[in-house]
């Protein structure tokens, strides 16, 4: 840990000397949105491969327990935006959202939030809802990380060394890497990906078979996502291949064909929030989707929402396992505003 992140973490365990509270108090506050942002929510070892976007279940319930007991407001994103907009913010107020949805927010976060009674937004990527396998990149990489004391002969991949050493999280980033260089020059679809992982899992005598049935880096199936939506569930716009081309028909293609199965998946509503896709926003995306019906944009760019902000470039607190519960409760009251920030670096859902 370096120097710079030791001090900052014993002002935040000392409150800011009493700041943090004033803070939180303040009209200052009060006009500000802190909007969470999470991705994962372990059913099994997915944080170990993914630390960055996978929270363990007790860590997550912690964190709502924080929220909970520091008088904070939690809203809907819509209102919430709405509330800002007019100047109407309650205090301390939060609003909650999850990125991509995977299986494990049905089956680890959907129930803390209904024991809460917090609303939530789920940014929902509709092709792998559809195509209900484990995500390519994330299985591969789960996969070798799971096998990680190995080193495996290579007989069946002529584009990777004789010899894969899979102790080295170096060396794995390398094979993941060749193995998606050529699964994209090949042009395979999802399910050509999904026998090619298996195929991979084979040869490391990895079980993918029960892998598959536990449902780790897979997203909701359909049902899921319809349960959690008549349950209260705000199901907005992620693209339908988590992928933003640099084409204006394409991009808004990409938008209308989510909002459009979301719609069919999750019945019909107002799908007119949207989140950008590993958090990549470029100028000539804004009025795309403002001609897509779009109304707000978030980021993963860590920090708080005030009403003159853009709203097509909103940012976001990332929640994950490097976040200590005092750095936590310092961006609910908003002194880590004020404070030196890392920059968010997570993985990718490669698109399809």
């Amino acid at each position: 840990m370096s120097a710079l992140r030791k001090l900052k973490r014993a002002l935040l365990a000392t409150g800011g000397f009493g700041t943090s509270g004033l803070i939180a108090r303040s009209r200052w506050r009060q006009q500000r949105l802190m909007i969470l942002c999470y991705h994962g929510i372990s059913m099994g070892q997915e944080h170990g491969s993914y630390p960055e976007m996978f929270m363990q279940p007790a860590t997550f319930e912690r964190r709502m327990e924080i929220l909970a007991q520091s008088g904070c407001r939690v809203l809907g994103l819509g209102e919430a935006l709405r509330l800002l907009e007019r100047g109407k913010l309650p205090p301390r107020s939060v609003a909650l959202t999850f990125d991509d949805g995977w299986a494990d927010f049905r089956v680890n976060a959907f129930p803390i939030l209904q024991k809460y009674q917090f609303p939530a937004t789920v940014y929902l990527t509709t092709y792998y809802v559809l195509f209900n396998r484990p995500l390519f990149r994330f299985a591969l990489t789960h996969m070798m990380w799971a096998m990680r004391t190995k080193v495996v002969d290579n007989h069946d991949f002529p584009y990777l060394p004789p010899q894969l050493d899979l102790r080295g999280g170096v060396d794995r980033a390398r094979i993941m890497q060749a193995i998606g260089d050529y699964a994209k020059q090949q042009n395979y679809s999802g399910q050509q990906k999904d026998e090619l992982a298996c195929k991979f899992a084979a040869m490391i005598g990895f079980d993918y078979s029960s892998f598959c049935k536990e449902r780790l880096f897979q997203l909701m199936i359909p049902e899921e996502v319809a349960e959690v939506a008549k349950a209260g569930v705000d199901i907005q716009l992620h693209t339908h291949r988590h992928r933003t081309p640099l084409n204006r028909e394409q991009f808004i293609g990409e938008v209308e064909q989510n909002r459009r199965l979301i719609n069919e998946i999750a019945g019909p509503a107002e799908r007119v929030h949207f989140c950008y896709p590993s958090g990549a926003v470029r100028d000539e995306y804004i009025p795309w989707l403002r001609q897509a019906g779009v109304q707000s944009g978030t980021t993963c760019d860590n920090g708080m929402t005030d009403r003159n902000m853009d709203r097509f470039r909103l940012p976001r607190l990332l929640d994950q396992f490097a976040l200590i519960d005092d750095e936590f409760e310092s961006w609910l009251s908003g002194l880590a505003v004020f404070l030196p920030k890392r920059k968010n670096v997570f993985p990718d859902i490669a698109p399809e």
